[in-house]
């Protein structure tokens, strides 16, 4: 999935539903029109739905071009607003740039837009840890932490970025078996280890926020970081309890589905934390 994702093309598509033209794109990404043109032409066929109605000279987009760019203004919106925060620390070139996030949200959602980022500021050198002691604020060298908490970081700056949805999610063919809760009867269930230790955001806590009875599964099988539950939930013929930001990427894919709609509201969100000497006025508001 990382390699595959076309983040220019989208980025392109972002910005002609934000700026409602080709020409004012073009504008913003120092690019032409034609190239515009082209970008949103490629990631049509990519993903095989019309995303733009060209309705010279009005662009409209279609319900799924209208979904994809708000995706990506969420994603991008972070990733800038996090770059630009730690720019703006003045911190030396050669020293670099270190966030800290954890394993799952780093690999899985974080990367792919950081790359993309790089390739747009190649002058601003990013590094990304995911060591446990990078996460804890009382021992973490990192200039910056994405942390996944329920808040409260004393003595350090901190902004929610975004909250944490939670629903099942499976593959394509393994919806076409699993229509109610009651179906996962016979299916394994794959759990979060860690996440079902620590926090329990698993099945049982969707469940629960939902006031639904979960039947006895055939079988459970855990993992120890989300992107382990994602890449064996898009694998195998097992169901997951999807956490979005951490999913979408797969579901704009169709690489998984939701087979049903109920979503629980996570307790955890995902904040940018900080020292107060390195946060400045000019924080922006994230969009997500």
């Amino acid at each position: 999935m990382l390699k595959t994702l076309p983040f220019n093309a989208i980025r392109t598509l972002e910005s002609v539903v934000r700026l409602r033209g080709f020409g004012r794109a073009a504008d913003e990404l120092n690019i032409s029109q034609s190239a515009v043109s082209q970008h949103i032409k490629r990631l049509e066929e990519w993903l095989g739905h019309q995303l733009l109605i060209r309705q010279n000279p009005k662009v409209i987009p279609t319900e799924n071009g209208t979904r994809l760019a708000n995706a990506a203004r969420s994603g991008f919106g972070m990733v800038e607003t996090i770059c630009d925060s730690l720019r703006d620390t003045k911190i030396s070139a050669n020293k670099g740039l270190l966030v800290a996030a954890p394993p799952g949200f780093a690999f899985v959602w974080l990367l792919p837009r950081l790359l993309d980022f790089n390739d747009r500021h190649p002058g601003i050198q990013i590094s990304l840890s995911t060591d446990p002691k990078s996460l804890d604020p009382t021992l973490s060298e990192a200039d910056v932490i994405i942390a996944y908490s329920t808040g409260g970081f004393p003595n350090l700056h901190s902004e929610k970025l975004m909250g944490e949805r939670m629903y099942p999610v499976c593959s394509p063919r393994l919806a076409q078996d699993i229509k109610t809760p009651e179906d996962l009867a016979n299916h394994t269930t794959l759990q979060d280890g860690q996440v079902a230790t620590e926090h329990l955001s698993n099945w049982e806590f969707w469940a629960t926020e939902l006031g639904i009875k979960l039947p006895v599964p055939q079988g459970t099988q855990s993992f120890g970081q989300a992107n382990m539950v994602i890449r064996a939930a898009i694998n195998a013929s097992d169901a997951a309890i999807g956490r979005c930001p951490s999913v979408m990427d797969a579901i704009e894919a169709e690489q998984l589905v939701r087979p049903f709609q109920q979503t629980a509201e996570s307790q955890f969100s995902y904040w940018f934390v900080c020292a107060h000497s390195s946060a400045k006025s000019k924080f922006t508001q994230i969009r997500i």
